[in-house]
């Protein structure tokens, strides 16, 4: 039998990245860390993630394994580094179970596969054709769980003569003694891995089997008709959906990046469904087909993560996803397996389902999402504009020396200049364009940023984090940045308009998203909002950003159109 084709992500995946950090020097994590890929050796100081090598080995002998990571574009290093860290720890040449099978890409949707082991839905992850694993989450927190998942104990491998015995043995017990497939519903509080065992086919033959595959080949049988004939179409998110619903998931079952184990966290003990109280559970037991595609994955059977009842008959499945301005979940029901139609011998690895229901908006997680309304959100649209100019300007001249240019002092002016100032506390903060690229609101802040969805494209989506930083601020003048105080993400915004006594846009009461104040200490935690007290951009003359040194530039270099600074090179067009 062809093995299945299983393609394995390396960074947070079998690559513990925090372990690499760890060995650099106190100066070089300072001097990077707001891109630590950017650092030359890096990805040579990685260790393994626990249990990542030997699982790997394991599946090896089940599976047609290759390696399929990305590696960042400008750092040249990283790329020859990931290859040198697979023989490391795999062996050379044709003791290396990678040999010649590792990939690096940044499109993982175009391999053609059966499975992908990654961690997060980047770089086409979320897009791959076949089964999307994802590691790290509630489901496969470790490699044990997804060893466990993927190699049940029919697959250990035998002498040969011992599996011709054994598979004639098996066939006459199966034949003689197994009773009759039982619908999901005959016994709701049986362990569903037991059930495996002692269900018959479905539209079984008399045809003999030589493997003692022979049961996984049924539940292969089985799931391969119930893809294709038997469940609705993909839940298909939008690009604010998408968001909201990784930030509810990280929220969910997350604490600080460390996947839960042993505990439940203290986010979201409970969930109501139909009134119904729903309670975490710490060690999924059960798994159920689902009535419709997880979405963003393609999953057809998730594991438990609530139960909602004590008699343990009806569960909650897979992690709450967010769709048209509700939350969701799959929650056991009635299904007759018996009823699907295979065209071969297939049997169900479990008899419980799960249908896609709504979680009651007195659930604590409707809290995460508070958005601000259309007209709030267009004060802030000259904010917006001047955080694409700022990253789009800042790659226009990344490769530029800027001091042989005779736009220098504007360039400079454009992030020497304050925009606005906050007040934490009764001081007060000179806020400025970040001016660096590469450090994303994800990796640092907790929380979701109150933009209206209708505004969410993939150009600009300040949801999570920002996503993109977007200001640094001081106590007085620009400094370098180990002096920043407070990072801000996404556009200033006014929360609510409460001021009717004035029609001046700056008597609104104006916030900034941002960290915790602390200089130089910066770690994922809940976003806050800072009042904003005096604006030095756009209301204060003559201080309003100019960009026309940009569009000067691009006239002279007769710089062509470019995605990377579209948004620029259209506004300068429009000028001219």
């Amino acid at each position: 039998m062809k093995k299945k084709i299983v393609y394995v992500d390396m960074d947070n995946t079998i690559v513990d990245f925090k372990s690499g950090i760890e060995k650099l020097s106190k100066e070089d994590q300072e001097k990077f860390k707001d891109n630590f890929d950017d650092h030359p050796e890096i990805f040579s100081l990685m260790e393994p993630i626990d249990g990542a090598i030997e699982a790997l080995k394991k599946l090896n002998n089940h599976f047609d394994l290759y390696m399929l990571s990305t590696a960042p574009w400008d750092n040249p290093n990283a790329w020859k580094h990931k290859r040198e860290w697979v023989e490391r720890y795999f062996g050379k040449e044709k003791e290396n179970i990678f040999y010649k099978k590792v990939i690096l890409s940044h499109h993982k949707n175009l391999n053609k596969g059966d499975i992908l082991i990654d961690d997060r839905p980047n770089n086409g992850a979320e897009n791959f054709k076949g089964k999307w694993i994802q590691f790290g989450s509630h489901q496969f927190p470790n490699w044990d769980s997804v060893v466990k998942h993927l190699t049940p104990k029919h697959r250990v491998t035998k002498p040969a003569v011992f599996i011709a015995v054994t598979a004639m043995l098996f066939f006459l017990t199966y034949v003689f003694i197994q009773p009759p497939v039982t619908s999901p519903n005959t016994d709701l509080t049986s362990n569903s891995s037991s059930q495996e065992s002692d269900e018959k086919p479905i539209n079984s033959s008399d045809t003999t089997t030589s493997t003692v595959n022979y049961e996984s080949t049924l539940i292969e049988n089985f799931e391969k008709t119930y893809r294709f004939n038997y469940i609705n179409n993909p839940i298909v998110f939008s690009e604010a959906e998408r968001s909201i619903t990784w930030m509810g998931n990280s929220l969910y079952f997350w604490k600080r990046g460390d996947t839960l184990s042993g505990e439940p966290s203290d986010n979201f003990y409970s969930i109501y469904v139909d009134g119904q109280e729903c309670i975490k559970t710490v060690i999924a037991k059960e798994q159920a087909y689902l009535s419709e595609f997880y979405p963003g994955n393609r999953e057809i059977k998730l594991y438990d993560t609530y139960v909602c009842d004590e008699n343990k008959q009806s569960y909650l499945f897979g992690e709450p996803f967010y769709q048209d301005m509700t939350w969701w979940i799959f929650q056991t029901a009635d299904f007759d397996f018996t009823t699907i139609q295979c065209e071969e011998s297939c049997k169900p690895s479990t008899t419980l389902y799960a249908k896609k229901v709504k979680i009651d908006e007195t659930t604590e997680i409707y809290n995460l999402y508070n958005p601000i309304s259309l007209e709030l959100w267009s004060y802030s649209e000259p904010w917006i504009q001047y955080i694409d100019y700022m990253w789009e300007i800042y790659w226009l001249f990344d490769w530029v020396d800027i001091d042989t240019t005779n736009i220098a002092d504007q360039y400079r002016k454009l992030f020497l200049t304050p925009a606005f100032q906050i007040s934490v506390d009764g001081e007060k903060f000179e806020c400025y364009l970040y001016g660096g690229v590469g450090m994303t609101g994800p990796e640092w802040l907790d929380g979701l940023f109150p933009q209206p969805l209708k505004t969410v494209t993939k150009e600009q989506n300040y949801l999570v984090g920002g996503p993109d930083w977007s200001w640094s601020c001081f106590i007085g003048e620009r400094k370098d940045e180990e002096n920043v105080h407070i990072k801000g993400s996404g556009p200033p915004i006014v929360l609510n308009n409460s001021s009717e006594t004035s029609a001046e846009i700056t008597d609104f009461p104006w916030v900034m998203y941002g960290t915790p104040k602390r200089p130089n200490d910066f770690k994922q935690e809940e976003g806050v909002f800072y009042e904003i007290i005096r604006f030095y951009w756009f209301y204060e003359d003559p201080n309003n950003p100019s960009i026309d040194f940009a569009c000067q530039y691009i006239k002279d270099e007769a710089i062509s159109y470019s995605d990377t600074y579209k948004t620029i090179y259209q506004e300068c067009s429009e000028n001219s």
